[in-house]
């Protein structure tokens, strides 16, 4: 059976997946500043998802990341991304795709469950 968190499912497998945005609830347009800004929202309401689960980011396992400019704006998430993760190193891609809604970045997470 699958359970659900807002914004997230959580198969039988243990598993908690969501696809996050830099666009706040409440909101149509990603928050003012830039690709360091969204990552940040992104991270934030990680933060929130995991809570709600009962875990936090030490049980994220992989990651994807897509980027509308990849390759201008990688170094700039990193920067944001490494100093939330510290020194847990969750599996990790990067993508350049074509965005919605003026977006620069969104996210996919899974993490383990207990």
């Amino acid at each position: 059976m699958d359970l659900s968190i807002d914004g997230a499912v959580i198969t039988s497998g243990r598993l908690l997946e969501t696809v996050l945005t830099g666009i706040p609830d409440g909101s149509s347009d990603p928050v003012p500043g830039g690709v360091e800004a969204e990552t940040r929202e992104i991270l934030k309401q990680l933060d929130e998802v995991l809570a709600a689960a009962g875990v936090d980011k030490r049980s994220v396992a992989s990651v994807r990341l897509y980027l509308q400019h990849v390759n201008r704006d990688i170094a700039a998430v990193n920067r944001v991304y490494f100093a939330y993760f510290g020194d847990h190193r969750p599996v990790r891609r990067a993508y350049g795709v074509e965005l919605q809604c003026g977006m620069m970045i969104e996210a996919a997470f899974v993490a383990e469950l207990p």
